[in-house]
């Protein structure tokens, strides 16, 4: 019995054919072979049903994979195991027409998981198909129905795009912008008392406390923070010793992976998931796109026998270590580990050097996470002053933490996901209550508030993944399209919305639900209920396309503005932004008034040189421009003023348009005839009847009458020899 298995990547074609042997043929889709039209909205407004059509890409594979399909017993549709992978396997069986596919998944392309794959098919899951097709529809709907009307409304000459998720996080980042746009720092101190006990250095820092004005948080009296640093005898008022419990961090899912990746290795979180499909394609790692912070238990299983056998039986927890998924998290699959931990991530040559340190990093996480919590001893010191300044104690904290148990650490030093990590380090003597201290010196430090941090690709994932927009695995996608269209910027690292970015926002904004991030968390909330079978396809995006059709009628009235408007100064017109450019008339053409964009406000404009004015002695053909003397590389001609929605164009005759030579064909050419003289087409009244003779067919050699203005007059007339 021959087999057909349809898989998505032609990169784990040859590693699956291995495993099942002769009898299977094993073809890649290449992804999606169906789509909505690109040219066309492609979605029925009544039922909502999308019409699909065949990718240019597809048709090739869906005509090869057709051939294939009568040529076999079985067709199995391996696709991977996540919604896109189960709407692609619903797509391939309506395209190729099959009747009773074998639906199979597999979270690990190794042979005991393919193996049990086969032995145990399933069928498409339609709900999970509709789930697809939602999210689907509903970007096209968003997509094609605000963007003409934004790109309209902004007037920047641009064309512009919206995004049911793409404008949520655009918006994100292009509000934390005006934030640091508006941002004005504020002076202030802090005073630090320095000690030397038992040979240890650490300071202590002062708290205001009651002093601080009301609704101030920041200290800014300099000369009573001199008289603090001159404080030198203090006593210890409160000593505070704690044990804290570190846990280890769960396994990667989607997003903590791409997170770790942008801060650990500086990659994108493009470059992540590209890496990421390679490790899966290579039967290195489970699959990639999860939301299950948790492992199998095989898979905890194999990582605490490792643990056991490595030198770290002391290390391992004395129970399994799971972590609650987030709300509606979608737990098909575990977390992402490797498929075999005797692979370890240095040096191992079955590992592309490329992807080593990616592997590296899913390795340490997957191992580290079965291990016992790290425990540091945290102590926290109150002192006071033995004098008094304006009648009032001086009172100074200290805090300090001390490794005393590693734990997990001692294979995996810190979480890489998270940027904000800061190691405190600072140690502490053993102090008692009451006991006198002597400071060696105090230090006034000139601090100044600090804007809010800028966000890297990584703590952009981590605020839309928080307030539950769009689905990991569509993180990379979304910020590379916002910065491939130049709304956002990066520089080192950091994100930057551009003027065009923050435009785009501001018209948006206030006008459509799904700016909010608590309605676009909403319609993610209810793409879950559809693909639990909960809630009909129908029933959610037609309630969203009400909502996007009322919201629609605010944008098509608004006049094309930004926050400022600018008018120009020699017609009175309004100014708009010019592909993100220069600033131009909004009434061109009949005003051609241009400026340079300087920080997104007009600048002085360049002298323009003086027009010598259009020549309208010789209207042109197109009624709307007039002919001009031009030169060429060749000589002088004459060409539309229109140029170049007119190009018209006529040889120089004496400084006027000539007449234009038709191009000798090959089925005649002109003679000359003694003695003949050319007169003026009857035809056209335009052009000159000459004598031509025919080069080919049954007729070579006929001389006959012919008019310059050919092929526009085509007068003929044979003449006598």
């Amino acid at each position: 019995m021959k087999h057909l298995m349809i898989v998505e990547s032609p990169n784990k074609c040859k590693k699956i054919q291995s495993i099942l042997g002769s009898d299977w043929i094993v073809k890649a889709s290449m992804g999606h072979v169906r789509d909505l039209p690109p040219k066309e909205m492609g979605v029925d407004f009544e039922t909502f049903q999308p019409n699909y059509v065949p990718s240019k890409k597809g048709k090739a594979v869906l005509s090869g994979l057709r051939k294939l399909t009568r040529a076999v017993d079985r067709v199995w549709l391996a696709t991977d195991p996540d919604r896109e992978g189960e709407a692609i396997a619903w797509h391939l069986q309506q395209a190729l027409n099959l009747k009773h596919p074998h639906r199979v998944s597999f979270n690990a392309i190794t042979k005991s998981s393919v193996t049990d794959s086969v032995n145990n098919p399933s069928v498409i899951d339609m709900s999970l198909v509709r789930a697809q097709e939602g999210r689907r529809v509903l970007d096209r709907l968003v997509g094609y129905s605000v963007s003409p009307e934004l790109s309209r409304a902004c007037g920047n000459g641009v064309w512009l795009t919206a995004g049911r998720v793409q404008s949520v996080a655009l918006r994100v980042v292009a509000e934390r912008e005006l934030e640091l746009l508006n941002f004005k720092p504020k002076d202030y101190v802090e005073v630090y008392l320095h000690f030397n006990t038992d040979n240890i250095r650490w300071k202590a820092k002062w708290i205001p406390g009651d002093l601080l004005p009301e609704l101030e948080r920041y200290w800014t009296n300099r000369e009573l923070a001199l008289q603090v640093a001159d404080i030198r005898n203090v006593s210890v008022t409160y000593i505070d010793r704690s044990k804290k419990s570190n846990r280890p961090p769960p396994p990667f899912i989607t997003s903590t992976l791409q997170q770790a990746a942008s801060v650990t290795l500086k990659i994108s979180p493009k470059q992540c998931m590209q890496s990421a499909q390679k490790l899966f394609e290579a039967g290195l790692i489970t699959y990639h796109r999860t939301d299950n912070p948790n492992l199998s238990d095989e898979g905890a299983t194999e990582v605490r026998g490792w643990l056991q056998s490595n030198g770290y039986p002391d290390h391992i927890s004395s129970q399994v270590n799971t972590w609650k998924s987030k709300a509606n998290a979608q737990e098909g699959h575990e977390a992402i580990r490797p498929t075999s931990i005797l692979k370890l991530p240095d040096g191992n040559q079955d590992i592309p050097e490329d992807l080593q340190n990616l592997y590296k990093l899913i390795w340490q996480r997957a191992v580290a996470c079965q291990m016992k919590n790290a425990v540091l001893d945290v102590i926290k010191i109150s002192l006071s002053s033995n004098d008094t300044i304006e009648g009032s104690i001086m009172r100074f904290d200290a805090k300090g933490e001390q490794l005393i148990y590693s734990g997990w650490r001692s294979l995996s030093v810190r979480d890489a996901a998270d940027e904000s990590v800061v190691d405190d380090g600072q140690q502490l003597p053993q102090l008692n209550q009451n006991q006198q201290l002597c400071a060696i010196n105090g230090a006034v430090e000139d601090k100044q508030t600090k804007p809010p941090n800028r966000y890297t690709e990584a703590s952009l994932i981590k605020k839309l993944e928080a307030d539950g927009v769009g689905r990991p695995s569509t993180y990379a996608s979304i910020i590379d399209n916002i910065v491939h269209r130049a709304y956002v910027s990066i520089a080192k690292r950091k994100l930057h919305a551009t003027d065009l970015g923050i435009l785009i926002v501001r018209t948006l904004v206030d006008r459509f639900s799904f700016l909010e991030l608590k309605y676009t968390s909403q319609i993610e909330a209810l793409l879950d209920q559809v693909a639990a079978g909960k809630m009909e396809y129908f029933d959610v995006v037609s309630t969203a396309y009400r909502v996007l059709t009322g919201e629609l009628g605010s944008l098509s009235k608004l006049v094309a503005q930004n926050e400022v408007k600018f008018t120009c100064p020699e017609c009175g017109k309004a100014l708009r932004l010019i592909k993100n450019r220069f600033w131009g008339c909004s009434g061109y053409p009949d005003c051609g008034y241009t400026a340079p964009n300087d920080k997104g406000n007009p600048g002085m404009p360049r002298p323009r040189k003086k027009s010598n004015g259009v020549d309208k002695s010789y209207p042109c053909d197109c009624g709307k421009g007039f002919l001009q003397r031009r030169k060429s590389k060749t000589g002088f001609f004459w060409g539309c003023s229109n140029y170049p929605k007119c190009k018209h164009a006529l040889p120089d005759c004496d400084g006027k348009p000539g007449e234009r030579q038709p191009k000798s064909s090959s089925q005649s050419k002109v003679i000359q005839v003694a003695g003949q003289a050319c007169q003026a087409c009857q035809a056209c009244k335009v052009g000159t009847v000459v004598l031509r003779t025919l080069k080919n067919g049954k007729n070579a050699g006929k001389i006959f009458y012919g008019c310059t203005s050919f092929p526009k007059c085509q007068h003929f007339s044979w003449a006598k020899e």
